[in-house]
């Protein structure tokens, strides 16, 4: 209600206005208050059962509950000392093996990244153990690969790189190294492009001699992530990435409440991963575009014709620089290609025409069944499929059940109130 944010709202600047811990802050307000917060929120709210089951649906109270808690945490992190450290290193990887949205996900990360700054060697220790596992989701590895890019790649390395050594601490790098290099063979392109920056960043600093026999696979690697054009180009997107990635801003509440919301009102920032698919898609445009169909060759100039109708800063004058190069195509290359277009959006991914069939499930909630619904709704080449959040998609459980169905049918989405209220 808009009582409650208001009262959450003052909550959240209080906790931010207190004094650090070295810099005033009572004891007392430390041990009875602030801790046992941090604690009870990871308890209570973060590593609390799903309601849902497997996963959860945004905009269900369970979603919000935890959305604001990891919220209310990356405001906190200052107050995670020594004393509970451990602690809280423990309850944090636990929550990243659950399977939640990547919305919930990036206030975990952004909370972890802040608290390995403030203790490297316990959080670092763990981060080190976590990545060398076989048995995790790639969700998890998303995480890991999100913290780790910016904790060793990213604009934090140079005060984290410093724990990685064969001190009293335990971590080095070369065990990260060995943990990371098995993931660039990952089914997953966002966690195999993160792991090709971290391999090419790191192999240089595990390395004591670039002559050393006993090293010659670190050198071959290396040589490979740094000649190929491909990986050149998407490892320069990354570092800018990583390079502006800045946790700092969030961690207040003017960057909480700062960020855009959802339909549910529910903070919506942009995550890493949308972004890091985002540059494999734009790699991959960029080496392939020679070799683009003729429909793709005119959806490309349609859209830069349209964009060139647009309103922009060149003068009358200069139409003639703007549109020096321009590749015709033929008008009967053009209308073949048209139709090839509108026959495929009207068939499946077996060729067949759609049926004049549309399935409702805006009040199914389980993930598992809206994707098995998705490949059956595929398979029959329904019209379109209607389900309570297109967010599901982009879930793992969601794709490893449905194998792409979602990108052959037209999904739309209706809100399980909104459903609720019509069939009343």
């Amino acid at each position: 209600t808009n009582e409650s944010s208001v009262a959450r709202g003052f909550l959240l600047v209080f906790l931010s206005r207190l004094p650090d811990v070295d810099n005033g802050l009572h004891q007392d307000v430390l041990t009875k208050l602030l801790q046992p917060l941090i604690l009870s929120l990871l308890d209570d709210v973060c590593l609390a059962p799903l309601q849902s089951g497997a996963s959860i649906m945004t905009g269900t109270e369970d979603y919000s509950r935890r959305i604001r808690a990891w919220q209310s945490l990356c405001l906190l992190y200052r107050f995670v000392t020594s004393d509970i450290a451990s602690e809280v290193c423990g309850k944090v990887f636990e929550c990243m093996k659950q399977n939640l949205h990547g919305q919930i996900r990036f206030f975990i990360e952004v909370f972890t990244i802040q608290c390995s700054q403030r203790h490297p060697s316990v959080f670092g220790r763990k981060f080190t153990d976590e990545i060398q596992r076989s048995d995790i989701s790639l969700q998890y590895i998303s995480s890991l690969m999100i913290i780790g890019g910016n904790l060793l790649v990213g604009k934090y390395k140079e005060g984290f790189h410093s724990q990685f050594n064969d001190g009293e601490s335990g971590i080095n790098l070369k065990q990260v190294v060995s943990g990371i290099i098995p993931w660039l063979s990952s089914t997953q392109g966002f966690s195999r492009a993160i792991a090709q920056l971290l391999v090419y960043e790191l192999i240089p600093l595990v390395m004591h001699n670039g002559h050393d026999e006993d090293q010659w696979f670190l050198q071959n690697l290396f040589q490979f992530l740094e000649s190929n054009p491909e990986m050149k180009r998407l490892r320069k997107k990354q570092l800018k990435l990583f390079d502006r990635y800045n946790v700092d801003e969030v961690c207040t509440p003017e960057g909480l409440l700062g960020i855009g919301v959802d339909n549910g009102d529910e903070p919506d920032p942009q995550y890493i991963v949308d972004v890091v698919k985002k540059c494999l898609e734009e790699v991959y445009l960029e080496s392939h575009r020679k070799e683009a169909p003729m429909w793709k060759q005119v959806e490309e100039l349609m859209r830069s014709q349209a964009e060139a109708a647009a309103p922009t800063l060149v003068g009358p004058d200069d139409d003639g620089l703007v549109n020096f190069q321009r590749k015709i195509i033929p008008l009967d290359a053009l209308d073949l290609a048209l139709e090839e277009s509108r026959e495929q959006r009207l068939r499946n991914a077996f060729g067949r025409k759609r049926q004049s069939l549309v399935i409702c499930a805006s009040l199914v909630d389980k993930v598992p069944n809206l994707a098995g619904l998705a490949r059956t709704a595929e398979i029959f080449s329904v019209d379109r499929l209607v389900i309570p959040d297109k967010n599901v998609c982009r879930m793992d459980n969601f794709k490893s059940i449905s194998v792409s169905a979602e990108e052959w049918i037209q999904i739309e989405e209706c809100k399980e109130d909104v459903s609720t209220t019509f069939d009343s």
